[in-house]
């Protein structure tokens, strides 16, 4: 039986939990510029990033894994918390960053952005097409709350949104971590 207890696999999390936390941030940031210049390549530039953060946690699992020793095994509940803690550090790194953003950078153009783009009359007339009148209202009365909210309250429903997805990745991305490993990587 293996010694896991000396593996520092949260030290390892809250570096790679940084890390993952600044691919966060800078997206976030895109989709910022996207929002405000209505940019094609801002836009293109964002949902590539976007799709390339589903990818990172698992690099980040990969070399965890390869950080072990030939043929020993984090363990799939050491995995898990890796996982946790990973994902943890980089929402509340993300989130420092976007309460930052709101606090002391935005004076409300974010909320201004989104309702410039959705009470376009073309988009009205998308929904009223559809038949979705109902959606659209609703919408529009959650955007107008949304830009009601203090700077904390924006910030931790952002927080709140990243945290909960990120659960859906604890799982996967714990269970490649707790492979054994095949060769060891040169820390």
């Amino acid at each position: 039986m293996n010694n896991n207890n000396a593996f520092p696999y949260r030290a390892y999390a809250m570096e790679y939990g940084t890390f993952l936390g600044i691919a966060w941030t800078a997206v976030f940031f895109l989709f910022i510029a996207t929002i405000r210049t209505a940019s094609d390549l801002y836009a293109t530039l964002a949902f590539f990033a976007f799709l390339s953060l589903a990818i990172i946690p698992f690099l980040f699992a990969w070399r965890i894994k390869q950080l072990q020793g030939k043929g020993e095994s984090l363990g799939i509940l050491r995995g898990c918390l890796f996982s946790f803690n990973l994902f943890m550090f980089a929402s509340l790194f993300t989130g420092a960053c976007e309460y930052a953003y709101f606090a002391f950078f935005d004076h409300g153009t974010f909320v201004d952005s989104f309702m410039k783009i959705y009470f376009n009359p073309e988009i009205a007339n998308v929904y009223k097409t559809a038949g979705l009148n109902d959606l659209y209202g609703e919408a529009k009365t959650g955007l107008m709350q949304f830009g009601n909210l203090s700077p904390y309250e924006k910030a931790g429903s952002f927080f709140t949104f990243s945290f909960y997805t990120s659960l859906f990745f604890i799982l996967p991305v714990g269970a490649l971590a707790s492979l054994k490993s095949s060769r060891k990587i040169q820390a």
